[in-house]
């Protein structure tokens, strides 16, 4: 019988693990890479970033004014609406991001590297089974 808490258990702290490695070396941070990954794909307001990460808005406008100070990402005005505040990743955070998924992907090579029999089969498909949890 399979105890629901324990896999539970397991699975947190091998996505926790498994993550670190995922995001490289490490010199860009688990936040930054998560608001950088969020950012490639168009702007958000800080508001919608920190729904997003599940954190508080003061929270992410620190994130936020940390990643602009060190030039990863830029606030602007909405052309439209210009009480709206939207954050837009820079060349530099793509940089810095790209670097950080080559160095993850790199990782993760590796770490097939030493898997035996149709252990990326399974991982394949635990991996399916989990996108399709966080995607309903």
């Amino acid at each position: 019988m399979v105890n629901n808490a324990e896999v539970a258990d397991s699975l947190r702290f091998a996505v926790l693990h498994l993550s670190r490695g995922l995001r490289g070396s490490g010199r860009l941070g688990e936040s930054r890479f998560c608001v950088l990954t969020v950012l490639a794909q168009g702007p958000m307001t800080v508001s919608e970033l920190a729904s997003h990460e599940r954190v508080s808005v003061p929270s992410m406008s620190k994130l936020v004014s940390a990643m602009a100070e060190a030039g990863q990402v830029r606030r602007e005005r909405d052309a439209v609406d210009s009480r709206r505040t939207e954050v837009t990743i820079t060349d530099e955070g793509r940089a810095a991001l790209d670097a950080a998924s080559l160095e993850g992907a790199a990782w993760l090579d590796q770490q097939f590297g030493k898997l035996e029999g149709d252990d990326i089969a399974t991982l394949g498909r635990a991996a399916r089974i989990m996108r399709a949890m966080i995607t309903r």
